[in-house]
């Protein structure tokens, strides 16, 4: 009776991890195939546009893909990271609020006390750049202004940028940590599921990466170099947002970890002389850039080792 109870548990445990793995990579894939790519190279620029937009709400393709399997298999939302135990984990909220920031601007000064020579306080090709956009604009602002602007901003970001793209964070957190990820952790354990789930989170970025959406195109050995990054970046990323999720039980610090990260993802590049290297830095996708965060990463792959929990039954 216990072994038919555990085999019907494993069977409907794989059903639910295919229907959730085939939604959002399914429906997210084939918007993008579709709908996004085409609109995307189309050079017209509405299109574009709306390209931008799609693109926005395919984020939200791992959380409806979670919903549609919890729905469908009668899951429900029992322990579905909805709790908000602040209280009891008040140091990984904060570090799912502030610490995301605090590593992106850790590896921007490692890249420019590596490369010096392109660093830029006074932001010229941002400032030129903006300038000429607020000129067609019919506004006039003078580099001083712009300049004081952007340290303005990037001070209120540091404490708002939890929740500047939390929507977009929630619609992946929600799919690959509260669903995905509890599932890897019962069926291979602890350190793989964290490494998967992030692989997954980076794969399911791929169609957009083949069009140099993120990346750029101009690189050797495009496209597959560039997706086999995002997946490395996912992959990094994947394992903080993991023990954030699995160390809480909350979803929330990861979804304000993974917020922070995408609204503070450029921000250094706005002081450098040429945009800077997707793969070398100052945005935290560079391996230079990005040095903190694998730090991060292996930290807590350590510590989760040393520190193991018990995976729930449910």
């Amino acid at each position: 009776m216990e072994e038919n109870k555990e085999f019907y548990g494993k069977r409907i445990e794989n059903k639910r991890l295919l229907i959730f793995l085939g939604l959002c990579f399914g429906m997210s894939w084939l918007m993008e195939l579709f709908g996004v790519i085409p609109m995307y190279r189309s050079g017209d620029l509405e299109a574009v546009t709306e390209a931008a937009e799609l693109i926005s709400q395919i984020m939200l393709a791992p959380a409806l893909a979670a919903l549609v399997a919890r729905l469908f298999t009668r899951e429900g939302l029992v322990k579905s990271g909805f709790q908000f135990n602040f209280s009891e984990q008040r140091f990984l909220f904060l570090f799912g609020w502030f610490g995301m920031s605090i590593l992106v601007f850790v590896g921007a000064v490692i890249y420019f006390l590596i490369f010096p020579d392109n660093f830029d306080p006074d932001m010229t090709s941002f400032v030129e750049s903006y300038a000429a956009s607020a000129e067609a604009a019919g506004t006039q602002i003078t580099a001083v202004e712009i300049v004081a602007g952007v340290k303005a901003d990037l001070l209120i970001k540091f404490f708002t940028a939890a929740v500047l793209d939390i929507i977009n964070a929630f619609g992946e957190e929600w799919g690959f940590r509260a669903y995905l990820l509890p599932k890897l952790f019962r069926k291979v354990g602890t350190i793989p599921a964290m490494l998967i789930s992030g692989f997954a989170s980076g794969l399911w970025y791929a169609p957009l990466v083949s069009i140099g959406y993120y990346y750029g195109e101009g690189n050797s050995g495009f496209p597959a170099v560039n997706i086999i990054a995002m997946c490395i970046f996912g992959t990094v990323t994947g394992v903080i947002y993991s023990f954030l999720t699995l160390r809480t039980g909350s979803i929330f610090p990861a979804v304000f970890a993974h917020s922070t990260l995408n609204v503070m993802m450029s921000q250094a590049s706005q002081f450098t002389f040429d945009g800077g290297n997707y793969f070398i830095g100052p945005a935290p996708t560079g391996i230079i850039a990005g040095f903190p965060l694998i730090a991060a990463a292996v930290v807590c792959l350590v510590y989760m080792h040393k520190h193991p929990i018990q995976a729930s039954a449910e």
